[in-house]
C-alpha cells in the first residue's frame, strides 16, 4: 500500500463533518425567527427531543460541553429572539426551565423534517444492519474520544 493510499479516520471524519455542515448551510429551512448559530440550532433541538421532561442550564453545559458564561449569553439571545422561553420553577426561583416557544417548536418540526431527509440519503444504500454497525463503531470511537478529553483535561489541571 503507497503512502496516502488510505486516509487516517480523523481526515474522513473532519471531512464528512464539513461536508454535512456546507449541506445543512445551504439547504435548510430558513425562518424569520431561527438559530443563528450552530450551537442554538443544537439547543433547540435538544429542547424538541426533550419537551416531555424539564431542561435546565446546567443540562445545555453539560450536553454540548460549554461554559455557563457561554450558556448563558446564549440563552439570553435566543430568549430575545423569541427562539425559548425561561420559567421558574416553583420550589425554587433560583431554578429556571428552559423551553421552546411554539413558533420556534412549529418551525422545528420542518428541520426535523428535512434532516430526517438529509440522513435517509446519507444511509442510502446501506443495509440496516450496516447503519446499526455504523452507530455501533461511532459509539465506540466518540467514547474513545471522551476518554481521551478526560485525560488531556485532567494532565492540564496544575498539580
Amino acid at each position: 500500500m503507497e503512502k496516502g493510499e488510505e486516509k487516517r479516520i480523523s481526515f474522513l471524519l473532519r471531512v464528512i463533518h464539513n461536508q454535512i455542515k456546507d449541506i445543512i448551510h445551504k439547504s435548510s429551512p430558513r425562518f424569520e425567527k431561527g438559530p443563528k448559530s450552530q450551537l442554538q440550532g443544537g439547543i433547540l433541538g435538544y429542547l424538541y427531543y426533550h419537551d416531555k421532561e424539564p431542561v435546565y442550564q446546567k443540562d445545555l453545559e453539560k450536553e454540548f460541553r460549554i461554559s455557563r458564561a457561554t450558556a448563558t449569553n446564549t440563552l439570553q439571545v435566543m430568549e430575545r429572539d423569541g427562539l425559548l422561553m425561561r420559567q421558574a420553577v416553583d420550589k425554587d426561583a433560583r431554578l429556571k426551565r428552559i423551553r421552546m416557544t411554539e413558533e420556534a417548536y412549529a418551525n422545528h418540526m420542518q428541520i426535523e423534517a428535512h434532516m430526517e431527509k438529509l440522513e435517509s440519503r446519507m444511509l442510502n444504500e446501506m443495509s440496516e444492519a450496516e447503519v446499526k454497525e455504523l452507530r455501533r463503531l461511532l459509539g465506540i470511537l466518540l467514547g474513545n474520544l471522551e476518554g481521551l478529553a478526560a485525560e488531556l483535561d485532567f494532565e492540564e489541571l496544575p498539580s
